[in-house]
């Protein structure tokens, strides 16, 4: 499904190139984003499928342990600047991005002499102390990505995407191929730095070429204040973040062992690359769209119920999917070493869609600029410890720390919506039913395991009466975006068969000329 993106007219700001204003919203490249997060998010998945075919699940724990830590540094350092070019009333200055990129280079060079100088006490975290090497390897990767011209991000001002997508497919093809290599050539988990320093290299080559502005770095009084107030919340926010999106994965590793990282790593990723790449995109397309209405309270809550009816259809049709998919094709793609029980499966992708669904009101926060509501309803993601920790003990190995994670995501996304509301000043209550639907799809989904490892008759038939009812009131209540599906579906595929035509009668043509 597409994002909705409300239309209206199109205007560009006098003296800016590429920029539209508040009022604008003709959208350029918008598709070709999307297959650029598909294709970023593909070829990871591919990534580690080849990984686990060639190294086994020790050495694709090993791996795991690298990416986690990178995205740890990668989610901690995160200002947000990128966002503040889009989202802010003088983003698309010169000032403004000379001082953003600085910032973009100051934190590359800081992440990497941290990743150097921990590179030792990570390792001893994960009780490997091979890790050690290619964590002092790996960075390079953001010393380099701290100098990506961040022109293919100003550009979305005027919701032009085209550069950043062209630079995102080339440099994850790149670093897909230098992952494969590496692991064919070394059998081991350093195939993961000749990836990611690899895509680094391609990315920030590709984001130059691709520049309209000379890339300058530059310090600027007025501005700086500004940006520090809006990135200051977000980089606390990215610690919360990473418990919540890499936390598991450090705590089976630190309490299980690498291999049992490697065995759950398989599973989670094969829902989390399919619902990253549509909350990416749509944080994307929403974000200028959110900010260009902030001062019409009417228009503004209209693009957050839509943005809300959109996740939550998306995050129960990836719940259900996930469950019924996934079991048969884990051992198929990883082979039958990292089978695991469906029920299990079926957890999993409950706890990435209730992760997918917070991205709705943060996205809603962002946009209006408001990072403190952000990180003021992440505060809840430190319940995953605790709620990890007890898991283990009343249920035990990777079911328990699921579990538990998983019910500190779902109070998460309850504070989230909370301060969404009181920001907006609507109804404390609003948009809670869409989470609880997603509630009761995670007990279905969890029934329906339990009805079918009986062999239970009954209680299949009865789930299935059950699950009947709840999608014919999930489509009553969200009829909007069901007709927006299905009508921009039919315009897909007319137009795609309109191609078709076209070129069979050109070819038609070409043959009695």
């Amino acid at each position: 499904m597409t994002a909705a993106v409300p239309s209206s007219s199109s205007l560009m700001e006098p003296g800016r190139v590429g920029e539209a204003t508040h009022g604008g919203s003709v959208r350029r490249g918008g598709g070709r984003y999307f297959v650029a997060s598909l294709t970023s998010q593909a070829s990871a998945l591919l990534r580690y499928v080849v990984l686990a075919r060639l190294l086994g699940p020790e050495q694709l724990g090993l791996a795991a342990a690298l990416t986690v830590t990178a995205g740890f540094f990668d989610l901690v350092s995160d200002t947000g600047s990128d966002r503040f070019l889009i989202q802010d009333r003088e983003g698309g200055s010169p000032q403004v991005q000379k001082l953003v990129q600085l910032v973009y280079v100051v934190r590359g060079a800081a992440v990497a002499g941290t990743l150097v100088i921990c590179a030792i006490p990570i390792a001893y975290l994960y009780n490997t102390p091979q890790l050690a090497s290619g964590l002092a390897l790996l960075a390079l990767s953001p010393l380099i990505s701290g100098f990506l011209h961040l022109d293919i991000r100003r550009l979305q001002r005027g919701h032009d995407f085209r550069s950043e997508a062209g630079c995102m497919i080339a440099a994850d093809m790149a670093g897909l191929v230098a992952a494969i290599v590496g692991a064919w050539l070394t059998r081991n988990f350093m195939a993961v730095v000749c990836g990611m320093v690899t895509r680094a290299i391609v990315l920030v080559a590709g984001s130059h070429m691709q520049a309209i502005r000379t890339y300058r770095l530059g310090w600027d009084c007025e501005h700086a204040p500004r940006l520090a107030r809006f990135a200051a919340p977000l980089m606390l926010n990215g610690l919360m973040l990473f418990i919540v999106l890499q936390g598991d994965r450090v705590i089976v590793g630190n309490q299980l062992g690498v291999t049992a990282l490697g065995y759950y790593s398989a599973v989670v990723l094969l829902i989390y690359y399919p619902s990253y790449i549509v909350a990416n995109y749509m944080h994307a397309i929403f974000i200028p769209v959110i900010a260009a209405r902030r001062d019409s309270a009417r228009d503004r809550n209209d693009v957050s119920d839509d943005l809300g009816a959109q996740t939550m259809m998306l995050a129960v049709a990836m719940a259900v999917g996930f469950a019924i998919v996934a079991p048969p094709m884990i051992p198929v793609l990883f082979g039958v070493r990292f089978a695991q029980p469906a029920l299990l499966v079926g957890m999993i992708g409950v706890l990435q869609v209730a992760r997918f669904l917070l991205g709705w009101p943060t996205t809603m926060a962002l946009a209006m600029g408001r990072s403190t509501t952000v990180l003021m309803s992440n505060l809840a993601h430190f319940l995953i410890f605790p709620g990890a920790l007890i898991g283990l003990r009343l249920i035990g190995g990777l079911t328990g720390v699921v579990a538990g994670f998983t019910g500190a995501e779902l109070i998460a996304v309850a504070v989230a919506l909370s301060l969404l509301n009181h920001a907006t000043h609507r109804n404390p209550w609003h948009g809670f039913d869409r989470l609880g639907v997603l509630m009761l799809t995670g007990v279905a989904i969890g029934v329906w395991n339990f009805a079918l490892g009986a062999r239970s008759l009954p209680g299949c038939g009865a789930m299935l009466v059950v699950s009947v009812v709840l999608i014919v009131w999930l489509c009553r209540r969200e009829r909007v975006v069901v007709a927006e599906a299905v009508a921009g579906s039919i315009r897909f595929v007319s137009a795609a068969f309109e191609k078709i035509v076209r070129k069979s009668e050109g070819r038609r043509k070409h043959v009695l000329f």
